[in-house]
């Protein structure tokens, strides 16, 4: 499977120019998915915000999804309001995406692919073994969360990395941050973003400093379900660089 990208702008960890945090939410569901709004709603909602650029990023599993033929409703609804007029915010609609092995197989039909405009790879169920990371031995969490995050970071289909040890860190035991390292240098060397996201990685401050040293991409992604959600990331990286005077400019991240 081949995939056109867009040209997607993202942050650049390491720059220390007088710049804020872009108005960005990159992580995104809707009643297509998981999510309690229309599309519709949380566009509205995001433009009262300030939001200038918000990524739709509905889940392909399908018991999470809005039944049979929803991508091909999310898509037409999408193109709707895009031909609406976007009003100063730019709207991307993807997908998040998540693995289903170990050696990057993704949950991702040939023609969501062709149409998607960011594609969120993710660890979530750990494949073989499902949601049972909490029952599982600690060091056995970890290495099948590094091994599938390892995976993404090499996938040529993959934009940016949703929260990055976070499905180990919540549901099963923390994940280390040298692990995460590994995964961030990865990534970065093939040009794929890494989510910073406060749903998951709290405090957000040290995998910030990791993403610097590594001369990351950043994607913010709050993880939004919920209209109240909206923005949580750039939120909190905002306060973080008002606090440690931390100025970051975006690049744009072009993949062939």
């Amino acid at each position: 499977m081949q995939r056109r990208r867009p040209k997607i702008p993202f942050f650049a960890a390491d720059d220390l120019e007088n710049q804020p945090f872009p108005r960005w939410e990159y992580h995104v569901h809707s009643l297509f998915s998981d999510g309690s709004s229309t599309l519709a709603a949380l566009v509205e909602h995001a433009r009262s915000l300030g939001i200038t650029r918000m990524v739709f990023t509905e889940h392909t599993e399908p018991e999470l999804t809005d039944g049979a033929g929803w991508f091909e409703r999310y898509w037409q609804e999408a193109m709707q309001l895009r031909q609406q007029g976007q009003e100063g915010m730019e709207i991307l609609f993807g997908l998040e995406v998540p693995i289903v092995d170990f050696k990057g197989g993704l949950l991702l039909e040939t023609s969501m692919a062709d149409k998607a405009e960011f594609i969120l790879g993710a660890v979530h169920a750990y494949p073989g073994y499902g949601w049972t990371m909490g029952s599982l031995p600690p060091d056995k969490a970890i290495e099948l969360e590094f091994n599938g995050l390892m995976a993404l970071a090499e996938n040529p289909l993959v934009d940016a990395i949703a929260h990055p040890g976070g499905v180990c860190q919540k549901h099963a035991t923390p994940f280390p941050l040298t692990l995460f390292e590994e995964v961030v240098r990865k990534a970065t060397s093939n040009g794929i973003a890494i989510e910073l996201n406060p749903a998951y990685q709290e405090p957000i401050a040290p995998y910030l400093e990791i993403c610097r040293r590594h001369h990351a991409l950043i994607s913010p992604g709050s993880n939004a379900h919920h209209l109240e959600e909206l923005g949580w990331a750039c939120h909190e990286l905002s306060k973080l660089q008002r606090k440690n005077r931390l100025n970051c400019t975006t690049i744009y991240a072009t993949k062939e």
